[in-house]
């Protein structure tokens, strides 16, 4: 193993940074954070021209508008650099461009060492093009125990780990209290089925006032659609694509009937909106549906305003056969390209297993990666009830299986299957089969292989 655990200098020289009690290891140091035991890496670096520590430099870039955990990330170097020598330069990116700066970084060879990306999408595409650093050899494997399933699973490509997770998120069901409450129903429990949501969104429907019982993205042609029909599919028992993610399989029986019900409550309930909320309209918040399927990073919009903030809950996703979410959220890549590799997985490592991923959390509400910190925000009285909601789910969470052409299948499903459901015949056998056979097209151009976990 190539890890020269540079953790232990951490707890060594620098109490600040805290230990690696999230994602304890099989080292020898051991100590307690949050009511816990907790052990971290032991071992030093070969550098014994300065003490011990390296010089090495490396750069980083964060989601510059996350400002709040960016800015932590930023005073946390100063400590960083006293225990292990490694100057940290955190570069903040504010822009919607992100993944394209990247790419054109990579193209000029000027990126930096580590980066924040969109774990499985992003980290993917790069891992599949040999531009992340692949991090067994490092001894990365030692925490996989320590991460839910799905999110583990969202930073493997083939047979290797290109990063490791910083936040997580999954889809739940907002709703309307007041308005359930106007229309004499109890609102959604961790119980409630598919007969449940349509029941109630019929109920919450006023065609004569364009008032809808629930939101769904079947005007999206951008990736939405997927990501929120997947839930559906999966809690019915189908799978989207085959184990070695070289075929689709969503146009099983299983998914004819999660695409029938969606089919339903448009169609014949007429419960859902047909088109996107107009630029700058919030349709939930302004009364106009019930119901929406949605993360965790919309609390925060919700809980600022002071006309909706009491008037909103948060419940589990409904099930069919099973309970099934799917999982998102940011994971930190190295780049292969780095001239410290040790020093950037080191630093890979303090960023997302060390006691700093508290305080990163502490100032991105996000729900925490790892199973040991699923009740994290549950003293927080703003945000702990909602987040609670999100965390419980991450049992259940699952990966989309992404490929290096996620992108371009997740468009390609949603354009297909929007055709079906605005069109009134009702043939979901048939358009899953097209969607199937546009999707297998998008693997084979990408050569067929895409990344199955382990």
């Amino acid at each position: 193993m190539k890890a020269k655990r540079i953790l232990a200098m951490l707890m060594a020289g620098a109490l600040l940074l805290g230990t690696a009690a999230g994602c304890g290891s099989s080292g020898t140091t051991s100590s307690t954070s949050g009511g816990t035991d907790s052990t971290t890496t032991g071992g030093t670096t070969d550098n014994t021209d300065n003490g011990g520590k390296s010089d090495a430099k490396l750069t980083i870039w964060v989601y510059g508008w996350e400002k709040a955990s960016a800015d932590k990330i930023q005073e946390d170097t100063a400590a960083y650099k006293e225990a292990t020598g490694v100057e940290v330069t955190v570069v903040p990116i504010a822009s919607d461009s992100y993944s394209t700066k990247i790419q054109a970084t990579l193209a000029g060879g000027n990126n930096p060492d580590l980066a924040f990306v969109d774990a499985g999408v992003q980290s993917t595409q790069l891992a599949s093009k040999g531009k992340l650093l692949a991090l067994k050899e490092y001894g990365v494997e030692e925490y996989k125990d320590k991460f839910y399933d799905s999110v583990w699973d969202t930073m493997v490509y083939k047979d290797d780990v290109y990063g490791l997770r910083i936040t997580s998120n999954n889809l739940a069901l907002f709703y309307n209290k007041e308005m359930f409450a106007n229309k004499g129903l109890e609102e959604p429990t961790a119980d409630w089925t598919w007969d449940d949501l349509r029941n109630a969104a019929k109920t919450l429907t006023d065609a004569d006032n364009n008032i809808y019982g629930l939101d769904l993205p079947v005007y999206d042609k951008n990736g939405g659609y997927t990501w929120n029909w997947l839930p559906f599919l999966w809690q019915n028992g189908g799978e989207f694509l085959n184990d070695d993610r070289t075929e689709a399989t969503f146009n099983s029986p299983e998914g004819v009937e999660a695409l029938e019900f969606w089919k339903k409550m448009v169609q014949e309930d007429k419960s859902v909106p047909l088109q996107a909320a107009p630029t700058g309209v919030n349709r939930f918040t302004s009364g106009i549906t019930a119901m929406v399927i949605d993360g965790p990073w919309n609390l925060s919009t919700f809980l600022s305003d002071p006309k909706f903030k009491d008037k909103f809950g948060v419940a589990p996703l409904p099930q069919k056969k099973t309970q099934a979410t799917v999982v998102g959220g940011e994971g930190v890549v190295a780049f292969s390209n780095t001239k410290s590799p040790q020093e950037a997985y080191d630093y890979l490592v303090h960023l997302t297993c060390s006691d700093f991923v508290q305080t990163f959390w502490e100032n991105w509400i996000t729900i925490p990666p790892q199973p040991e910190f699923k009740d994290f925000y549950a003293n927080n009285s703003e945000y702990g009830p909602y987040i609670q909601v999100f965390s419980d789910q991450m049992e259940y969470s699952r990966t989309r299986p992404f490929t290096p052409s996620w992108p371009q299948i997740e468009n390609t499903l949603g354009i297909d299957l929007q055709s079906y459901m605005f069109d009134k015949e009702d043939d979901a056998q048939a358009a899953l089969d097209k969607a199937a056979e546009d999707v297998n097209n998008r693997l084979v151009e990408r050569g067929g292989l895409a990344s199955p976990t382990e």
